[in-house]
């Protein structure tokens, strides 16, 4: 059977993704392999369908326990023998699972980094014929990484353990340039193949927005998401605890998630969200990693994170089903300078510079006049058209305001200052400050001294944060930021490049969100989904696992009335025809008949006019 017979057998495709395909056929003729997929691209698939095919148990390393029991709850729903082994197991199962192991009736076994330095089942594996070696999550092992693990360290070791003959794969979502080199370099890939398929998520509407009441934003948003799924994120746990209060009190089914809680309200809070008892959860960044629900429909940030990878991961939680979701972020000034606080807490001064570099990068994003999935796109290495439609920067109401003359004064000032100070220093000098400090340093000396005496110190921190953005001015240093011009602003002080930045109105008629279902029958959707949901009761799996929502609106276009019907769905393959098939094509059925009797009992044009 060839892998495309497999693809629809066991996951229920007709077709690979982007790049899969390639991954796939390298790691089956023995290659180490890096992919770097986007959030939603299907990494999964590119080694668990190897796994089937070759010789072998194929060992997945794992960051989450979370992780590791959705994706073979998934693997067993397709119809796979796939385990796992972590802390989590009781003394049965995990000699359960060994015996499973033992008698080869697994082709997968999931286990986190930890599990490398147990003696016992390093000797136990030494015993087995593992096909290869697949790290999930690879970003992991880099320090260059937003999300660096010191117990992915200990995968290298592996070598010694089970021979440098051994085939090891890695993937991930986000990953620089840098990170990639770590990867390769930390895991020891001999001679690698390595697939980039791009960071761009079609699916998700970026937006960024600066309102002077978040909550009230965010309630104006929920206003018709009442039954969707959506993560909120927030920097602390007094603002988790304050936006989840304020959700519940208008009735939403919301829980939330820090580290404040104990273990096993957390796990508790985490399963209602997975199994739609709650849709809409509250969280710190410590929810999320390895969470595979795929119908969040947006992640909302009331706070901006520390920097672009974590941003872009959180988001890519939206969608991962294919189906339009909205990625929002909402920021204040008040964000970076939590951040920067965060950061000089470290005793680790290079540490302090990378992270202060990576959150100048989210600081230029949420300021850039640029279109918000180019400038994340650049910063993953990757280019893209000017324009997406399908950003706030490309589909809000505004009006261009040239600020080309504004933008030469503050450039010449930091120039006439020689490019020695901040942004404090400079808009002092613009603003015409006579304090003490102002006098010390002889501002009123400079030439550019009260040329802005007329504009808001808000107005020129602003703009400044635009050019930062856009790459006319550049942040050095670490315990004093300096403002340093580029070459790039030559542009602007003698080649008479116009700056424009944007006057948001009020009508946001452009934006349009996630609740668009005119492709399909929305009613019979809503109905599969509360099937789905009590099969998953009495299964005790959440909803996803059974079908994602993409299926359900694959369901509900088709509407399938036999087996072959249900195959041609997303996502079905010849497990879930088996176990599923019947039980959603009845109700389809159902559906259909209830319709046709409700329409043939419907008032008659003629009959409403007499």
């Amino acid at each position: 059977m060839d892998i495309l017979e497999n693809l629809k057998k066991y996951f229920g495709y007709d077709s690979f993704r982007k790049g899969q395909e390639e991954l796939i056929r390298n790691i089956l003729n023995g290659k180490d392999c890096l992919g770097v997929l986007p959030t939603g691209g299907g990494k999964s698939i590119c080694y668990q369908l190897p796994a089937l095919m070759m010789e072998g148990l194929a060992l997945v390393i794992s960051p989450l326990i979370s992780l590791m029991k959705d994706q073979v709850d998934s693997l067993v729903e397709n119809g796979i023998k796939a385990g796992l082994i972590n802390s989590s197991l009781d003394i049965e199962d995990y000699r359960n699972t060994l015996r499973k192991i033992k008698n080869g009736e697994l082709k997968i076994l999931y286990i986190s980094p930890e599990r490398l330095e147990n003696d016992f089942f390093i000797s136990f594996i030494k015993q087995c014929n593992i096909s290869f070696i697949a790290c999930d999550e690879a970003h992991c092992i880099s320090q260059w990484g937003h999300d660096f693990r010191p117990s992915y360290k200990l995968i290298p070791k592996i070598y010694d353990q089970l021979g440098g003959n051994l085939q090891i794969t890695a993937f991930t979502a986000t990953a620089t340039k840098n990170v990639r080199d770590d990867i390769i370099e930390n895991l020891k890939l001999k001679d690698p193949f390595v697939k980039i398929t791009g960071f761009d998520r079609e699916n998700i509407l970026f937006e960024v927005k600066k309102p002077n009441d978040k909550l009230k934003f965010l309630e104006n948003y929920l206003k018709d998401k009442a039954d969707l799924s959506g993560i909120i994120y927030a920097s602390t746990r007094k603002r988790v605890d304050k936006t989840y209060m304020k959700l519940k009190n208008k009735g939403y089914r919301v829980t939330r998630y820090h580290a404040g809680l104990s273990e096993n309200e957390r796990k508790n809070n985490q399963e209602d969200f997975l199994y739609d008892r709650k849709n809409i959860i509250v969280a710190t960044n410590a929810f999320g990693m390895g969470i595979d629900k795929s119908d969040v429909r947006y992640v909302i940030h009331m706070n901006m994170p520390k920097d672009m990878e974590s941003y872009y991961q959180e988001a890519g939680r939206a969608g991962r089903d294919g189906e339009k979701s909205d990625a929002i972020l909402l920021y204040s000034g008040q964000d970076i300078i939590v951040n920067k606080y965060l950061i000089s807490q470290s005793q680790n001064k290079e540490y302090q510079f990378v992270k202060l570099n990576k959150l100048q990068s989210i600081i230029s994003y949420v300021n850039t006049n640029m279109c918000l999935r180019k400038y994340i796109l650049n910063y993953f290495g990757q280019d893209a058209e000017d324009s997406c439609n399908n950003c706030s920067n490309c589909l809000d109401t505004y009006e261009k305001l040239d600020v080309t003359i504004d933008s030469q004064k503050i450039l010449s000032c930091i120039y006439r200052l020689d490019q020695r100070y901040g942004m404090t220093t400079v808009v002092d000098c613009l603003k015409g400050s006579r304090s003490q400090i102002s006098k010390e340093k002889g501002l009123d000396k400079i030439s550019t001294f009260a040329i802005m005496k007329d504009s808001s110190k808000k107005y020129i921190k602003d703009l400044i944060g635009v050019l930062v953005a856009d790459g006319y001015i550049r942040v050095s240093g670490l315990e004093f930021p300096i403002l340093k011009l580029t070459e790039k602003s030559k542009e602007v002080l003698f080649d008479k490049k116009n700056i424009f930045i944007k006057n948001i109105k009020e009508d946001k008629s452009k934006i349009k969100y996630s609740t668009n279902y005119s492709n399909y029958d929305l009613s019979l959707f809503n109905r599969l989904k509360k099937l789905r949901l009590n099969l998953s009761k009495k299964r005790n799996i959440p909803p996803f696992i059974i079908f994602s929502d993409a299926s359900l609106i694959d369901m509900a276009k088709i509407k399938p009335q036999n087996d072959e019907d249900f195959l041609r769905v997303k996502g079905v393959g010849e497990k879930k025809l088996i176990q599923y098939g019947d039980i959603f094509i009845k109700e389809i059925s159902e559906y259909q008949n209830e319709n046709r009797l409700n329409l043939k009992n419907s008032p008659k044009l003629n009959d409403i006019k007499s």
